[in-house]
This record gives C-alpha cells, structure tokens and sequence, in this order.
C-alpha cells in the first residue's frame, strides 16, 4: 500500500509541476499575443517566437498531464516505484551548467562560439561521443545556425572577439 501511495504522490507531484508550465505557458502566450507585433510572413516580428514557445511549451505540459494520469498495468511491474538512472543526477547539474555559462558568456563571446563552446560541452563531456561527430555537429550547428538567423532571418546576434 505505500508503493502505491508513494506512486500517486510522485503522479501529483508531476501533475502540479506541468499545471505551474501550462501557467507559465498562458502567460507568455497573453503577453505575446498583447505587446509584441507578428509581423509579416516575409519579415516576422518579435512576437511570433515566444508565441510559438508558448503554444508548445503548453501542449508538451498538458500532454505530461493526461500520460501521468493514465492507468498503470497491474502485473506488468509497471506500478512499481521507477527508479533513477544512474547519472541521471549528473547529467541535470551538467545540464544546468552549461545554460548558466551559455547565458553569463553570451555576450561577451558572441553566439557562434557560445553555441559551439555548448555543444562540444554537452557531446563531448557529458554525453561522451566519439570527437570527430562532436566537432562536425557543434561547428555545423553553431556556424550554421548563426548563418539562418543573421542571413535568411535578419536577426541581431552578439559577434565575439575576432568577428566570431
């Protein structure tokens, strides 16, 4: 009888947590849609990322919602209490990490080798994959993200020292 209250406590706790995103998500959505403008389809303005954010921010909050309220099998070992994966844990601080230095080096290193800086920290490090995919992704994606947004989507990002 604990197992299963220890369970339903761990399903309120989720379903409290995803009802905080989908207030979270409304009000970005409200604030969005309230003061800043969309645009046109050739030239977008501010308002329609956050608003697109928002809006997926809100479904992927409501859709942990009606998971975690589904009915758990019984005799399948699924109503047992899951159990952490090892590094689970070290994987969260790294993560945290590495979004905490992405923000403080943005400005001062630019965006192209604040994203490359990121993602060699979180291919390389913490998800410890082979060096010749991790250099090809993190340069493709930060060179080549940078391109899309400064290039096709007109948008301002921080440059770092050597024009990079």
């Amino acid at each position: 009888m604990t197992a299963r209250r220890r369970v339903d406590s761990e399903q309120w706790r989720q379903r409290i947590g995803a009802l905080a995103l989908v207030a979270v998500g409304l009000i970005f959505i409200w604030k969005s849609l309230a003061d800043l403008p969309f645009g046109t389809i050739d030239n977008p303005g501010p308002g329609i990322a956050p608003l697109a954010l928002a809006v997926m921010l809100v479904a992927v909050a409501l859709w942990s919602i009606v998971g975690s309220s589904m009915p758990v099998a019984d005799g399948l070992g699924l109503d047992d209490e899951p159990q952490p994966e090892p590094g689970a844990l070290r994987h969260a601080v790294f993560v945290i990490l590495g979004i905490v230095a992405a923000a403080l080096a943005f400005d001062v290193v630019g965006y192209r080798l604040t994203i490359l800086g990121l993602l060699l920290f979180y291919l390389g490090i913490v998800e410890r994959k082979p060096l010749v995919p991790v250099l090809l992704v993190s340069f493709g994606i930060a060179f080549g993200s940078y391109a899309l947004f400064v290039q096709v989507l007109k948008v301002s990002l921080p440059i770092g020292p050597w024009g990079l």
